[in-house]
């Protein structure tokens, strides 16, 4: 649940397992950021609104990338068994001869 926590000098850090954050560039894209040292500068403070569909986007973002690598892991081992098949096949050719 987002905290509408007054930030300003006198802010103590806040104690926390692991954090990160999610902006949304000009062009319309949205990132996750890990390195909370990168310097940003938002236009304005973001609302409930968009906390959630910059989060939700990140999310799809890495299901989608999930994704990816799954059928690109697939599709290799797709490719590996039917360069076998070939190999097998061109070595029974050979045998016939």
């Amino acid at each position: 649940m987002p905290l509408d926590v007054p930030g300003g000098a006198g802010r103590q850090p806040i104690k926390c397992r692991t954090a990160f954050a999610v902006v949304q560039h000009e062009n319309g894209e949205w990132e996750a950021i890990s390195d909370l040292n990168t310097a940003i500068k938002p236009e304005h403070t973001a609302s409930v609104i968009e906390m959630k569909f910059g989060a939700s986007e990140v999310v799809s973002d890495i299901e989608a990338s999930k994704q990816a690598a799954i059928t690109a892991h697939q599709l290799m081992a797709v490719t590996a068994q039917m360069q076998q098949a070939a190999q097998h096949q061109a070595l029974a050719d050979k045998l016939k001869i």
